[in-house]
């Protein structure tokens, strides 16, 4: 009697790479990644301000760095958009900072340097493995 029924069993192949790029996706966040973007270059903005003549103007490359850990931490990035949108957050908080002054060319340098550091520091390290997944589905070898 048991013998009669048998479970449909299914014929869909789900590829390791498939499964581990779907995991990879989604753990990015931007949201968590927007938040972290604002909340690294606001406290760092105001940090370096408490000392106003005492740090040299390189130092104000920092709130790109710190927004950059904290959008790889939080945030988790794996495309372009995700790191982008809040390193361009960070550079628009960092100009309107230092529009308050007056503009000099400090505020168009500034801003472009705390993007690109913000861009640098904020791609998220990959294993082999998640590399090559993830290069299998930029290039189109893996359907989602």
């Amino acid at each position: 009697m048991n013998d009669v029924y048998k479970s449909p069993e299914s014929n869909l192949e789900v590829d390791e790479y498939q499964s581990l790029v779907i995991k990879l996706l989604k753990e990015q966040s931007i949201i968590l990644a927007l938040l972290s973007a604002l909340f690294g270059t606001v406290a760092m903005l105001v940090a370096l301000s408490l000392a106003p003549g005492i740090v040299p103007l390189y130092v104000f490359v920092l709130p790109g760095l710190v927004s950059g850990i904290l959008i790889k931490l939080l945030g988790r990035p794996i495309k372009l958009v995700y790191r982008f949108v809040p390193s361009l957050i960070c550079g628009v908080i960092v100009l309107v900072w230092f529009s308050l002054d007056g503009v000099t060319i400090h505020t168009v340098l500034l801003p472009f340097l705390n993007i690109l550091a913000c861009l640098a520091i904020s791609r998220r390290n990959l294993n082999y493995e998640e590399e090559k997944a993830i290069y299998k589905y930029k290039h189109g070898l893996i359907k989602l």
